[in-house]
């Protein structure tokens, strides 16, 4: 097994404010990646995630050009709670940068704004790419020309948007209302959308975001993407551009997805466009299953996002998925099929 390096930083989007409106946007970063073989080993800690057999601040391997996979956390979450793929992409020679998302992530205080301009993401993953890929100490060793996209959750709505799926909050409106649901936000602040008059009113950063949620969030330098249990949000997409979709898709869902149940979402993807490849990885697999473990190994079975149906083996669905998503990104990134 190749050594995985792991690295964290922060850059700045000077195009876009802070939710504040007094700063430039962050965009805290991790990234997973093929390291230079040395001696010593070290367990990273002190995460809320299980973090694996990683080496901080590891040197790169010695090779001109590495791809890359872009990865985008579920509501609320983190990078690392998708740790367990970035570690397996990198063993693959993939360097793996994590965006965690301002406003959205639980390295910093949940703010309703992050909640809402889900379109956002899209932006730091592209931002983030050109800014890792042109300085620092990835500068000139990502190849631009092999890059792909996986997200999580609301992370699949990510991807999907830089692929070119276009939203419309008509359209998620029209859906939530044929559906009765009443929910503000997802289960992580459910009220979220109680907060739109008074952000409307008093936030210029929040009323330049909704101004922009139908633009084209497009990167024509992801590949392919792969979406893992995507979540509601995506009914905002318009249906002509999930039809229109010619890249590469996979979908990875469980049968026992109470959160992102697949007939709201990913069997609603893949009945506008057959391209899609959707693979279910069991019928007691749950939304969460597909988080990395905890750190503190007393959560698991106590804290619903740690705990499974009693058939359920967590490491192995893990397994099954990274072997889906290495095999999918070999063929579509790497050799260049479609």
């Amino acid at each position: 097994m190749a050594i995985c390096g792991y690295r964290t930083g922060v850059i700045q989007d000077a195009s876009r404010s802070n939710w504040q409106n007094n700063a430039a946007r962050p965009i805290a970063w991790s990234a997973w990646y093929p390291a230079e073989d040395i001696d010593e080993r070290k367990r990273s800690s002190g995460q809320f995630f299980e973090s694996g057999d990683v080496i901080w601040n590891a040197a790169l391997v010695p090779k001109k050009k590495l791809p890359v996979v872009l990865l985008s956390h579920g509501t609320g979450g983190t990078a690392e709670s998708l740790g367990w793929l970035a570690r397996a992409l990198a063993d693959e020679g993939f360097v793996v940068l994590g965006a965690n998302h301002h406003g959205n992530t639980g390295l910093e205080p949940h703010l309703a704004e992050g909640f809402l301009c889900w379109w956002e993401r899209a932006t730091d993953l592209s931002v983030l790419l050109s800014s890792i890929g042109t300085s620092g100490f990835f500068a000139n060793k990502l190849d631009f020309s092999q890059v792909s996209a996986v997200g999580f959750s609301l992370g699949g709505y990510t991807v999907m948007a830089l692929l070119g799926a276009q939203t419309s909050l008509e359209e998620f409106e029209i859906w939530r209302r044929e559906n009765e649901i009443t929910a503000g936000g997802p289960k992580e602040f459910p009220d979220a959308a109680d907060s739109i008059p008074t952000l409307m009113e008093t936030s210029e950063a929040f009323r330049a975001s909704w101004a922009r949620h139908g633009h084209d969030y497009s990167d024509v330098r992801i590949k392919s993407v792969i979406a893992i249990a995507p979540a509601p949000p995506i009914r905002s997409f318009v249906p002509l551009s999930i039809a229109e979709l010619q890249l590469p898709v996979i979908i990875l869902t469980g049968g026992a997805d109470n959160e992102a149940p697949s007939e709201h979402c990913a069997d609603w993807l893949v009945s506008l466009n057959d391209r899609f490849q959707h693979h279910e990885l069991g019928r007691h697999v749950g939304h969460y299953t597909f988080l990395e473990f905890p750190s503190d190994k007393s959560l698991i079975g106590k804290v619903d996002i740690f705990s499974d149906h009693e058939s359920v083996n967590r490491s192995k669905v893990h397994e099954q998925a990274a072997d889906i998503a290495t095999q999918s990104l070999r063929r579509t990134v790497i050799n260049g099929e479609a």
